[in-house]
């Protein structure tokens, strides 16, 4: 039993890191997919049609009709049992199943009628699902269905190509930074080489080969340095660039509309400081949603009714140079020094939190990784029933 523990373990951790490579930013993914949405919602008949997204804690959905994604934890979505399917999902009636007949979509909203149709990438993981619902019991033929899976599949594939392009940008702005750096590396000799030349042709020199030649090197070194100057120039970051990029400010605007609302749904203050002096400061969103986002969904899961959950921003300078620096604090039940080491080891914590939310530390161990892809550092501070404190470090 504790080999399949194992196992099925590792292939949730394998599904939620594929999900996190996509690097998707939830505010700007609505008008990219609500076409596919509704057109899934048209061809089944439904009333209601979502693209839902599932993460370690949290089902993202995302309806044509609005443009700011819902949360739901996990265990109360539909489609956390439809991405452990291959073929979907399909409940005629919602009330009459005893795993869903309690819910609140059911009680409150009265569904009754479920389809779902899992998101399954190449390398065989269910990331998500399009759920099609209806407060009429009814039956979706198999013609139906096969559309409802090209649909899935056109959404998988905008979902890789816009992976495919972020990585591209982000590959093509680091070269670009590097090309800068290395003209602003010549720039130094060469202007040397010329302020030398310059100095040498105002001279009374007797020999006028060694004016001559100075003068070479003079004119020669002004055509490389306006050579330099023309790839600065070319090299300035166009939009598409500048649109992968965050300053402290609008980082904060971002895990502020992303999480304010499950926050609030437990009564817990959540607020997100930063330092408004390094606000000038620009650095890649490359992974930040997904790292943030798993560290605050933890503690906001933690933390009780009534709890706070603070994040700190703050770009500092070390002696390895720039880096975004963050502390996440929380009220909640904290770590003990024995869930600190196991995770250090790599060994998985089980855990409740305060809402009765299960929680295997899988979103703890991917930040882990991200963070190690991009050089950054995670220290976590915490005393078991006194909260937890966990201070993240990403160059910059």
């Amino acid at each position: 039993m504790l080999e399949l523990k194992t196992l099925n373990f590792n292939s949730e951790f394998r599904r939620i890191k594929k999900l996190s490579e996509f690097d998707l930013d939830y505010l700007e993914l609505h008008d990219e997919v609500k076409n596919l949405v509704e057109l899934a919602g048209m061809v089944a008949g439904t009333e209601i049609s979502v693209l839902n997204l599932l993460d370690s804690n949290t089902q993202w959905s995302l309806s044509p009709n609005s443009v700011v994604p819902d949360q739901t934890p996990r265990e109360e979505s539909v489609c956390n049992y439809t991405i452990e399917t291959t073929d979907g999902l399909e409940i005629q009636r919602l009330d009459l199943d005893d795993r869903f007949a309690e819910k609140d979509f059911v009680r409150s909203d009265g569904l009754k009628y479920y389809l779902g149709i899992p998101l399954t990438l190449n390398s065989g993981e269910n990331i998500g699902a399009i759920c099609m619902a209806d407060r009429e019991e009814m039956t979706t033929s198999e013609i139906k269905k096969k559309s409802l899976r090209l649909i899935a599949s056109e959404i998988v594939e905008k979902l890789e190509a816009k992976k495919k392009l972020n990585e591209t940008i982000y590959s093509l702005s680091e070269a670009i930074r590097k090309k800068n750096q290395v003209a602003h590396d010549v720039r130094g000799p060469i202007n040397g080489i010329a302020g030398l030349a310059e100095v040498v042709e105002t001279e009374d020199l007797s020999k006028e080969e060694m004016k001559e030649y100075f003068k070479l090197i003079k004119d020669s070194g002004k055509g490389v340095l306006d050579l330099t100057d023309d790839i600065l120039q070319n090299g300035k970051d166009p939009d598409i660039f500048k649109s992968r990029y965050l300053n402290l400010q609008k980082l904060k605007e971002k895990l502020v509309k992303l999480y304010q609302l499950p926050a609030k749904s437990k009564q817990i203050d959540f607020t997100v400081d930063f330092d408004p002096e390094k606000n000038w400061k620009y650095f890649p969103k490359r992974k930040l949603l997904s790292i943030f986002g798993n560290l605050i969904s933890n503690s906001i899961k933690f933390t009780p009714i009534n709890g706070t959950v603070k994040v700190a921003l703050d770009i500092i300078n070390t002696e390895k140079g720039k880096f975004l620096h963050a502390v996440v604090t929380d009220d909640g039940k904290g770590f003990s020094d024995h869930e600190i080491q196991k995770f250090h080891n790599n060994e998985l914590n089980y855990s409740i939190g305060s809402a009765g939310e299960k929680g295997f530390g899988l979103g703890l161990k991917l930040v882990k990784e991200m963070l190690n892809d991009l050089g950054g550092e995670l220290q976590i501070h915490s005393m078991q029933q006194f909260g937890a404190k966990i201070e993240v470090k990403i160059p910059v």
